[in-house]
């Protein structure tokens, strides 16, 4: 998740939306593919919107939420948006929160953090069910590059630190005479580079104790969540969750990417070594001291939801067309996130997708190899939409091929170039707290993507 862009200190917002909202056109239905539906964003205003503050969020959520119920019941508590443009701001994916009403999970933090998010409990969303949206931004950021297929790595850490962000990660710990932020890492909505968290798709490692005073890390290109993350999520009881640690006092990290072979901050996730060494004190944390800074969680396990209704929507400029292959894509891509997210949870979550429809579907126009035209003749265009993708306002593409991307994640939400959950850097690990200089990832197109949109 992430967890949206810059997570700045709430000065004095109001918990009621201000009366005055910019009016915005609701998108508009085009079509029912299998899982999920296509809109039009008949104005811009879903591709121009700022969801960084908290009315012109609303203003673009709102033209979002009012196009899907009038063609789709309101029976979700989550809407994921995929779109065909790359969001403006630069970041790679953000989850919103737009309601809560769960204790014990940190979202007092949150709204003290979170430029949209009025308070630990409200509810933004009175006409309909909706707890949260995903922007997922360019479904092609999803597309390995080369011909390699989808990739299932950026799902599991993006759409598994999305969706996660609904509950994480915000809680202190009472680690001493007043509760800490000791766990917290980037934007104060993921987890420290330096907690053990098992391999969390909303960050931290999975650190093993060497016995003498270091502490390694290995990359992952997979991710589960932790049992913390299993009892904020209300999917386990504190009684089956172990303990943890933080690596306090991190120095020596010989496997560090930096100039000087400094250590990564706690703000920091990935790192380009095979491992990550760290020398550092061991901190022992238990749910108790969770408990005792927030609160036990209400509702708790097992009367806490494991069932989730998530309606998906992709979201595309009028006039765009996407071809069949391209359709089938996204609706691989959806499967692949459905299916990892649950096990993600070792199992004790279930997701409905709301969106998803049995029997045949009409195919979308045919892919056409855009390198000639119908008489053979080169085109020379470069992609499925027949221009080079961008990140947004400054343009910081990276060159094709890379994988670097960038992410930010706010309370309410998370960013990630992967709220989710970064790209790696000359630094030596990902993930920057602000979209002010993304580089996202770079589009590499499959032979289906490498062609035109009919």
């Amino acid at each position: 998740m992430l967890r949206r862009a810059p997570l700045v200190l709430l000065i004095a917002l109001a918990a009621a939306l201000a009366p005055g909202l910019a009016a915005a056109a609701p998108i508009e239905f085009v079509e029912q593919r299998r899982n999920f539906m296509v809109f039009d964003d008949v104005d811009g205003s879903v591709a121009n919107a700022n969801w960084f503050t908290r009315e012109p969020f609303y203003a673009g959520y709102y033209a979002i939420e009012d196009g899907f119920l009038k063609v789709h019941p309101d029976d979700s508590q989550f809407i994921v948006v995929y779109s065909t443009f790359s969001l403006v701001q630069g970041v790679g994916a953000f989850y919103q929160s737009l309601a809560n009403d769960v204790a014990g999970i940190g979202y007092k933090q949150a709204a003290e953090l979170d430029a949209v998010i009025p308070a630990e409990f409200f509810d933004d969303t009175p006409n309909s069910q909706m707890v949260g949206m995903l922007h997922m931004n360019d479904w092609r950021n999803f597309i390995l590059p080369g011909d390699a297929g989808i990739d299932d790595e950026w799902i599991s850490l993006v759409f598994g630190q999305e969706l996660g962000h609904a509950w994480l990660a915000f809680v202190h710990a009472n680690l001493g005479d007043a509760p800490l932020d000791s766990m917290l890492g980037r934007a104060k909505a993921h987890w420290n580079f330096y907690l053990d968290t098992g391999g969390s798709p909303v960050e931290g490692h999975k650190w093993t104790d060497n016995g003498d005073g270091t502490f390694t890390a290995a990359k992952l290109d997979e991710y589960q969540f932790s049992d913390l993350d299993l009892y904020l999520m209300g999917l386990m009881s504190p009684d089956e969750v172990q303990p943890w640690f933080l690596i306090e006092d991190p120095h020596d990290c010989v496997d560090s990417g930096l100039e000087n072979k400094e250590c990564a901050p706690p703000d920091g996730f990935s790192f380009k070594a095979d491992q990550y060494t760290v020398s550092g004190t061991r901190r022992d944390i238990t749910i108790k001291d969770v408990i005792d800074a927030e609160g036990p969680r209400v509702p708790a396990y097992p009367d806490a939801p494991s069932e989730f209704n998530l309606s998906f929507v992709l979201i595309k400029r009028p006039g765009e067309t996407l071809c069949d292959a391209e359709l089938a894509a996204i609706d691989e891509i959806i499967d692949r996130s459905l299916a990892q997210w649950v096990d993600q949870t070792r199992g004790r979550a279930s997701l409905i997708n709301r969106t998803h429809v049995e029997g045949p579907i009409d195919p979308g126009p045919l892919c056409v190899d855009e390198g000639t035209t119908g008489d053979g003749e080169s085109t020379g265009s470069a992609g499925s939409s027949g221009e080079a993708p961008t990140t947004g306002e400054a343009d910081p593409t990276t060159s094709a091929g890379s994988s670097s991307t960038t992410t930010t994640t706010t309370t309410g939400g998370s960013e990630t170039g992967g709220d989710a959950a970064g790209g790696l850097d000359d630094q030596g690990c990902g993930c920057r707290q602000t979209p002010a200089a993304p580089a996202l990832l770079a589009l590499g197109l499959l032979p289906l993507l490498r062609r035109r949109r009919c």
